[in-house]
C-alpha cells in the first residue's frame, strides 16, 4: 500500500508523545481503505509523480517480471506495466481492498492482460520461487513492522541480478511540526495510531544501506530529489491530508472534536501560505536501488 502523506513529518515532533496502542497492520489497512475513494484525487499530483520517478530508476525493460508491494492505486504499478509491456508480467499487492478495487479498475480499463492485482501483505508476498526481475515498493517499507524479514523474502524471490527499487521520505522539515501538533492535541491520550513502525530504520542513507546489506543486497544506490508541492490553499491541503494514510490520525479524533481540530490545524497553516494563499510543501524523496547477486 502506498502512502499517503509525509506522515514522517507528523511523527517528527519531540514535543508530541506517541502512544502505539493502535499500531497494527489492520489500522494501516483501514486508513488506506477509508482513503481509497479520494486517494490521489485531491490537490496536486503527488504519489503518481514519485511512482513514475521510481520506475524510471528501476531499469525495467520489456519482458521483465515485476512485483509491486503496497501497490495502492497504481502510482508505480501502472508505469511499470507500460515499461515491461505485454511480454512482461506485473503483480500488485495491497492490504486495502479499496485500493485493490481502484487499481483493478484502472488495469481493466487499459485492457491489460499481463497485469494482476490482489490483496496481499508486503511482508509476505505470494511468491515462493526466485522468479522476479524487479520488486518495487513506493513509499511502503516504513509501514512494515518487520522490514528485515520482508527484505530477506524479497532477496529470496528475486532472480540473480534482480533489482529492488523503493522510495522513502527524505529529511523532515521542522516547519511542519506546529501543524501536526495542532492536530494531535485533539487525539485522546493513548489513541494516537502508530502508522510508521519502522520509520527510523528508513530515515538515512546509512540506516537503509545497513538493512539491505544484512539482507544480502549489493550495489546499493540512493538518490534524493526535493520537490516543491504546491496546494491552492490551506483548505485544499486539509482535504488532501485526509485522503491518504494520515487519515488514521483524523479518524482517531472524536467526531465532536473534528471541527476544532480542523480550525486549529488551519490556524497553524496561516503562517505557511504565500501572498496568493497557496501553500508550498517542500518534499524530499529518497529513491533507493539495490541488486541481488
Amino acid at each position: 500500500m502506498i502512502i499517503i502523506i509525509l506522515i514522517s513529518l507528523a511523527l517528527a515532533s519531540d514535543e508530541t508523545t506517541m502512544h502505539p496502542a493502535a499500531g497494527t497492520k489492520a489500522t494501516i489497512a483501514d486508513a488506506f481503505d477509508g482513503a481509497s475513494g479520494e486517494y490521489e484525487t485531491i490537490g496536486p499530483e503527488f504519489f503518481e509523480l514519485f511512482g513514475r520517478a521510481l520506475v524510471d530508476r528501476a531499469g525495467l525493460a520489456p519482458g521483465m517480471r515485476v512485483l509491486d508491494v503496497g501497490c495502492g492505486t497504481g502510482a508505480a504499478l501502472l508505469p511499470a506495466a507500460e515499461a515491461v509491456g505485454p511480454t512482461g508480467r506485473v503483480l500488485g499487492i495491497d492490504l486495502a481492498p479499496g485500493m485493490i478495487d481502484r487499481v483493478g479498475r484502472a488495469v481493466a480499463g487499459r485492457g491489460w492482460q499481463h497485469v494482476n492485482v490482489r490483496l496481499g501483505d508486503a511482508e509476505d508476498p505470494p511468491v515462493t520461487e526466485p522468479e522476479l526481475d524487479c520488486i518495487l515498493a513506493a513509499h511502503v517499507l516504513f509501514f512494515l513492522p518487520a522490514p528485515e524479514s520482508a527484505l530477506a523474502r524479497y532477496h529470496q524471490i528475486l532472480t540473480s541480478g534482480g533489482t529492488l527499487a523503493f522510495s522513502t521520505w527524505g529529511p523532515n522539515d521542522p516547519a511542519w511540526k506546529p501543524v501536526y501538533q495542532a492536530l494531535f492535541r485533539h487525539i485522546p491520550e493513548g489513541s494516537t495510531p502508530t502508522i510508521l513502525p519502522s520509520r527510523d530504520a528508513f530515515s538515512t542513507d546509512e540506516s537503509i544501506t545497513e538493512l539491505l546489506d544484512d539482507a544480502g543486497f549489493t550495489a546499493v544506490q540512493h538518490e534524493t530529489i526535493t520537490y516543491d508541492v504546491v496546494y491552492a490553499s490551506a483548505d485544499e491541503w486539509l482535504a488532501w491530508n485526509r485522503s491518504h494514510g494520515a487519515r488514521a490520525f483524523w479518524d482517531a479524533i472524536p467526531t465532536e472534536k473534528l471541527p476544532a481540530a480542523r480550525d486549529d490545524t488551519r490556524a497553524a497553516l496561516r503562517d505557511m501560505v504565500d501572498a496568493d494563499g497557496r501553500l508550498h510543501m517542500v518534499t524530499p524523496v529518497r529513491y533507493t536501488v539495490a541488486q541481488r547477486t
